[in-house]
């Protein structure tokens, strides 16, 4: 029950990046000699890419790359900020966000500075929770340099019904972050996340437009979108030109999540951030993950996290104690084994 509240829509460096992380994957399973080939030869072009990847190279990277080397994770044990992954303009996103829900800017504030004393580095401050300014003055009064942090703000647009109208709202969404972020010193987003699409291709592209002039000032590094369908990521890919999605942040949970979901994001370059991620409607799915943590010396909720990391996604939770940001950021020093995996997923209840 502590934390059944869907998290509201919604660093550590990547050691060696690309082929660190594939020696890491290929040592973990079993592939043919083809496909090892093939892997190393994909990583080392994105480790070469002088700038942000090419769509035809994240494309036919992300396409051609086994599951188990994407996203390209780095476990080098405990470290603050956890581990992280590499999104597709090469960033470093650590796997585990602190999500603010809908709380006054004063908790938001204090909230902020303890995940950042127990190791959080990266954080979604979403519009709809209404206490940026909170989260900004938390982040300032830390002491943390704005480098060692990932900080993702969101737009909410999703009302506008033509092309115009979701450019209009969401230049004006992009603005009000800024402003917001501004009390704490935040000059630029490491991540802008539309929060919802609007119903159509063409007010969609109405949004991205937006965010694409954004990316282009500087004031965000890269660009991301929630609760997006294949065919609404389609609306924007289907311009050549356009941007490629960083993350989409779905609902991802044991017993809760769609099988296809991961894949399907995957194979247009994108991350899946769960949002909720411990809202498992599955009560097998909590008992079995309990059952598991046994082996490990860790607990259900635990096991639950590490489940998601291992499917190919990252996550962002929620808690107002300490003790929940220490549990949810201590996953990173076990494995669980694909037959543990599998039993989990079988819990599943959208399958």
């Amino acid at each position: 029950a502590r934390r059944s509240a869907p998290v509201v829509a919604a660093g550590a460096a990547v050691v060696g990046a690309a082929m660190l992380a594939v020696r890491s994957a290929l040592s973990a399973r079993t592939f043919t000699a083809p496909q090892q080939q093939q892997v190393v030869a994909q990583s080392a072009e994105l480790q070469e890419a002088p700038g942000p990847l090419s769509r035809s190279t994240l494309l036919r990277s992300s396409a051609m790359l086994p599951a188990a080397a994407w996203p390209f994770a780095a476990s080098a044990g405990a470290k603050v900020g956890g581990d992280a992954v590499v999104l597709n303009n090469k960033l470093s996103f650590p796997v585990a966000s602190f999500g603010l829900q809908v709380y006054d800017d004063a908790t938001a504030e204090e909230l902020t500075k303890t995940s950042l004393e127990v190791g959080f580095r990266n954080f979604f401050a979403s519009v709809l929770a209404r206490n940026q300014k909170g989260f900004a003055r938390g982040f300032k009064a830390s002491g943390v340099p704005r480098e060692d942090v990932f900080i993702c703000g969101s737009v909410l647009s999703n009302q506008a019904t033509d092309f115009n109208s979701a450019y209009g709202l969401t230049k004006r969404g992009c603005d009000e972050n800024l402003k917001a972020f501004a009390v704490g010193g935040i000059d630029y987003v490491d991540m802008i996340m539309l929060d919802y699409p609007c119903r159509d291709c063409d007010s969609i592209r109405g949004q991205w437009k937006a965010f694409e002039e954004m990316l282009a000032s500087g004031k965000t590094k890269s660009l991301a979108v929630s609760n997006f369908s294949p065919a609404q990521l389609d609306c924007i890919l289907q311009d050549k030109s356009a941007t490629v999605p960083t993350v989409n942040q779905l609902p991802y949970a044991v017993g809760s999540f769609g099988p296809t979901d991961v894949e399907e994001n995957r194979k247009r370059g994108i991350i899946v951030q769960a949002w909720s991620p411990l809202s498992s409607g599955s009560s097998k799915g909590k008992r079995v993950c309990k059952e598991i943590g046994q082996k490990y010396g860790k607990s259900g909720t635990q096991v639950e996290l590490r489940w998601i990391v291992q499917s190919g996604a990252t996550y962002s939770m929620q808690t107002k104690k300490r003790s929940h940001f220490e549990e949810d950021l201590n996953i990173f020093d076990f494995q669980l084994t694909q037959e543990e995996m599998d039993k989990i997923s079988s819990s599943n209840s959208q399958r």
